[in-house]
């Protein structure tokens, strides 16, 4: 296959460092899986066990107590906003209705793949009705899709795909396109998305934009419209629980505070799962940066491994130690576990049960930095197997792989706002 450059730029739930036209540039021969030859599949290393993250899902919430579902909702991490309302809604309601904030990606990382997995099978353990927002319309501020909303459509299908490869149990999972709701019930949306940009500055409203390519002046005028969107689109939703990442928080308690304005009746529980950093980098290691500090989901083995290998894991240090964070939030909540093959020590098996028994045992300098990254390597290799082997071995993923691929040109509308900004600065 040929050389592929990749705009990773999603719309939506990448890490606060990662914004809407940035550019991750993958290098081949590691560029994907379908450049890993298919006999190094079946070489995988692999942790024992089935992943915690299948475990249970298809438990009756009918004969299970409502603080059993309560500890499985509670257990994705992050913050509660409203707790003791999502304490009484369990005891309440049998099947609470839960959303979850999706904004579809061409580059889908292992946070909106593997994590988003997890969170979903959970909520669904706890006995919720799950209905994940697509959130396609809002894709449209990519610089290089721009009004293509049967591109986006490929784009959500594609990160669907990924979902179904890795274990999400669809089956129990109600998948709502944004664009379909706002056709149906337009009536009812846009009036409230007028009012809520009644209701704030704009100065308020570009605070919330995530595009940092244009200075406040000269930022398109849909980064200021598009939060008034997202309010209208969280406050329509019939929700009992909203499920979002936590870069999302500020414009969640916007809609809040707008719910409250308004005198909305109810007021959703909001659960904020926890985001994924960027790959560390090593600060020794300046002129031999490697770009690539983002590990995605259609990573090959050896690009996933090279970049874990570059990766900064300070000896003995657990404080901010940002790569001990995808074992905690990957890792731990898939397998349960994390495994440790001390390679530069006896060469013995070290099983970790939590978090906190590998913080005290790394902190005390028992395990080698070097052996964590190779375990960690292990684990995600584990994970990302059978989404390699679907991709490989199915037409119609593969099908969607490709056709989510975006062209690398602007989108006329940006390059509208690129040249009325250029007008705005000419002295003349």
């Amino acid at each position: 296959m040929a050389d592929i450059a990749y705009s990773a730029c999603c719309a939506g739930e990448v890490g606060a460092s990662r914004v809407v036209n940035c550019a991750h540039t993958r290098l081949n021969p590691e560029a994907s899986m379908f450049e890993s030859n298919r006999a190094d599949q079946s070489k995988i290393s692999t942790m024992d066990g089935p992943p915690a993250a299948n475990v249970g899902i298809h438990r009756d919430s009918v004969e299970t107590s409502s603080d059993d579902r309560f500890a499985a909702l509670s257990s994705i991490g992050g913050e509660y906003i409203g707790e003791d309302k999502l304490r009484l809604l369990l005891k309440k309601k049998i099947a609470p209705i839960c959303y979850v904030w999706f904004e579809p990606c061409d580059m889908m990382d292992i946070e909106q793949g593997i994590m988003k997995t997890i969170y979903v099978n959970k909520i669904v353990q706890a006995g919720c009705t799950v209905k994940i927002l697509m959130a396609d319309w809002f894709l449209q501020q990519h610089g290089k899709i721009g009004t293509d909303l049967d591109k986006i459509r490929d784009i959500g299908n594609y990160n669907i795909e990924m979902w179904k490869a890795t274990g999400m149990n669809l089956d129990r999972v109600e998948l709502v396109w944004f664009s379909d709701e706002l056709n149906r019930h337009a009536i009812n949306y846009w009036p409230l998305a007028v009012d809520v940009s009644r209701k704030y500055s704009m100065e308020k409203m570009a605070s919330y934009s995530r595009n940092r390519t244009y200075g406040p002046k000269t930022l398109p005028a849909a980064e200021i419209f598009y939060p008034c969107m997202q309010i209208a689109a969280i406050v329509c939703q019939k929700a009992d629980i909203w499920l979002f990442s936590m870069d999302q928080r500020d414009i969640v308690m916007l809609a809040r505070d707008y719910a409250e304005d308004i005198n909305r009746e109810t007021k959703p529980a909001i659960i904020l799962h926890n985001k994924l950093p960027l790959l560390p980098e090593d600060p020794d290691m300046n002129l031999l940066r490697y770009t690539a500090r983002t590990l995605f989901m259609d990573d090959a083995v050896a690009s996933s491994n090279r970049k874990i290998e570059m990766a900064f894991c300070p000896p003995k240090v657990t404080d901010c130690n940002q790569f001990l964070e995808y074992i905690k939030y990957v890792i731990f909540p898939w397998f349960g576990k994390f495994e440790v093959v001390e390679k530069k020590g006896n060469g013995s098996n070290k099983t970790y049960a939590s978090m906190e028994d590998l913080v005290f045992d790394y902190g005390s300098g028992n395990l080698d930095s070097e052996d964590v990254k190779l375990a960690f390597g292990k684990g995600i290799n584990n994970i990302l197997k059978p989404v390699r082997v679907h991709f490989i071995s199915n037409t119609e993923a593969q099908n969607l792989y490709f056709a989510r691929k975006l062209k690398d040109q602007i989108a006329a509308d940006t390059l509208k706002i690129i040249l009325q900004n250029q007008e705005l600065d000419s002295p003349w």
